[in-house]
């Protein structure tokens, strides 16, 4: 009889999202996909490969979701940004625009 192990690690800290933390991100996905990759080639029994592929899998799946988060929370900080300077843009020609004095003689 055979036995091995099966251990799982996951790193799911949720930082602010910056390019640097998708940038992460997307290399620990290499890196499962590379333990992936290594356990097909491994000389595991299949039930063993399956176990150890799902867990990888199944981390794979949480870090593109906070790939996912991350890329979504900069797309809402870059329009919020945008829609400030709007707003200050309009502000400033309403103030502009009230300042001006017409006097005909």
């Amino acid at each position: 009889m055979n036995i091995s192990s099966v251990s799982s690690t996951s790193n799911s800290t949720y930082t602010s999202g910056n390019d640097s933390d998708v940038t992460q991100l997307s290399n620990r996905l290499k890196l499962l996909q590379s333990q992936i990759d290594t356990e097909n080639q491994s000389k595991d029994d299949a039930k063993t490969k399956q176990e150890k592929i799902q867990l990888l899998q199944t981390q794979i799946i949480q870090i593109q979701a906070q790939i996912q988060a991350k890329q979504s929370s900069q797309n809402s900080n870059n329009n919020s940004t945008n829609n400030n300077n709007n707003t200050q843009e309009t502000t400033s020609s309403i103030v502009s625009s009230d300042n001006i004095i017409d006097i005909q003689a």
